[in-house]
C-alpha cells in the first residue's frame, strides 16, 4: 500500500454517496429543463426541490408533510418578496422567520432542520426572484413564479411516497421522536438580535445579495457558545478559501456559457448534502457560488460579496451569541 492510500481514503470518505445521488436525482429534471428551455426560473425553483428533499430525508416526512413544508416555503417567499417593498416590514419578516427556527428546535432538536430548510430557501428565493425589479414589475412578475415552485415540490413528495409505502399510517412524519427540546430564551434572543441587526444593515446600505449577510448571522446561533464559535470558524475557512479559488477558475480557466453557469449552480446545490464535514461542504459551496457568478457576468466585485457578506454576518452572529450569553449569565446569578 502506498503512502498516499490513507489520505486518498480519507478524502473519499468525505463524500456521502447516497444523499448525493438522491439530490442529483431530484435536481436533474430542473437542470435539463433549464438547459432545454433557457429559462433560469427552473434552476431557481430547484432550490425549493432540494430543500424539501433534505427535510424529507432527515425527518422522514410523509407526502403531506413535504407538501406542507413546501407550501410554507412558497408562502414565506411571497411574504418576503412583498415585504421588500417596505424596508421595516422586510426586517420584521426576516426576524419572525428566523424565530421560527428556534421555536421549532424548542419542540425537538431534529426539528431545527425543518426551520433551517424553510428560512434558507425563503431568503434565497426571495432575493433571486426579486432580481432588482421595480415595484410595478415585481407585482406583475410574481404570479408567474407559482407554477415553477409548485412543480419543485414533486421530487420531495414522490420520494416521501416511495419511502412511506407499507409503513403504518402517520400524520406528517414517520418519526416518533424529534429529539430533546432545546431552551428558548437565550437562543431566541440571539437569533432575533442577529437577524434584526443584519436586516437593518442590508436595508440601510442597500446591499445586494442580502441573504448572505442575514443567513450568515442567523447560522451562527447554534444553541451554545462553543458550537457557535466552531460554526463561525468553519464558515470563515470555507469562504476565505473557496471564493478566491472560484474567482480564479471562473476568470481564467473555465469556458463561459449558459450550460457552465447551470452546472456550477447545480454543483453548489449538491454541496448541501454531499459532504460529511460542514467545513468541506461550505468550502465547495462558496467555490461554486463564486464560480457561477464569474461564469455568468465576470463580476469579481459581486463574487467577493460572498466573502464580505458572510464574514459580516458571522461577526454580527457571534457578537449577539456572546452578548446574550453574557446577559443570561448575569440574570442567572
Amino acid at each position: 500500500m502506498s503512502a498516499d492510500a490513507p489520505q486518498q481514503f480519507r478524502l473519499t470518505s468525505e463524500i456521502k454517496i447516497w444523499p448525493l445521488l438522491r439530490a442529483l436525482a431530484a435536481l436533474s429534471p430542473f437542470v435539463v429543463l433549464a438547459l432545454v428551455t433557457g429559462n433560469a426560473l427552473w434552476m431557481k425553483a430547484s432550490l425549493l426541490a432540494i430543500s424539501t428533499v433534505i427535510a424529507e430525508d432527515r425527518l422522514a416526512l410523509r407526502p403531506v408533510g413535504v407538501a406542507a413544508h413546501g407550501l410554507t416555503i412558497i408562502a414565506g417567499t411571497y411574504l418576503l418578496l412583498l415585504a421588500e417593498l417596505v424596508p421595516a416590514f422586510f426586517i420584521i419578516a426576516c426576524m419572525l422567520l428566523a424565530a421560527g427556527v428556534i421555536l421549532l428546535a424548542s419542540r425537538g432538536e431534529r426539528l431545527r432542520t425543518l426551520g433551517t430548510w424553510t428560512f434558507v430557501p425563503v431568503l434565497i428565493l426571495a432575493n433571486e426572484l426579486h432580481g432588482g425589479r421595480t415595484v410595478e414589475a415585481l407585482l406583475r412578475a410574481t404570479p408567474a413564479y407559482l407554477p415553477y415552485l409548485l412543480v419543485a415540490l414533486m421530487p420531495g413528495v414522490i420520494s416521501a411516497y416511495l419511502r412511506s409505502r407499507g409503513k403504518p399510517a402517520a400524520r406528517w412524519s414517520n418519526l416518533d421522536d424529534f429529539g430533546a427540546r432545546t431552551p428558548l430564551g437565550e437562543d431566541l434572543a440571539a437569533m432575533l438580535a442577529s437577524v434584526g441587526i443584519a436586516g437593518v444593515m442590508v436595508v440601510y446600505w442597500r446591499m445586494e445579495n442580502a441573504q448572505w449577510v442575514i443567513w450568515g448571522a442567523a447560522s451562527i446561533v447554534t444553541g451554545a457558545v462553543d458550537t457557535a464559535r466552531a460554526k463561525l470558524q468553519n464558515r470563515v475557512i470555507g469562504v476565505m478559501a473557496g471564493v478566491p479559488i472560484g474567482i480564479v477558475l471562473g476568470r481564467y480557466l473555465l469556458p463561459h456559457s449558459g450550460m457552465a453557469v447551470t452546472l456550477a449552480t447545480l454543483a453548489g446545490f449538491l454541496t448541501l448534502v454531499a459532504f460529511q464535514r460542514y467545513v468541506v461542504g461550505y468550502f465547495f459551496r462558496c467555490l461554486f457560488v463564486a464560480l457561477a457568478i464569474m461564469l455568468a457576468n465576470q463580476s469579481v466585485a459581486e463574487a467577493f460579496e460572498r466573502l464580505t457578506h458572510v464574514l459580516a454576518g458571522g461577526v454580527i452572529g457571534i457578537a449577539c451569541v456572546l452578548g446574550m450569553h453574557a446577559v443570561a449569565g448575569r440574570v442567572g446569578r
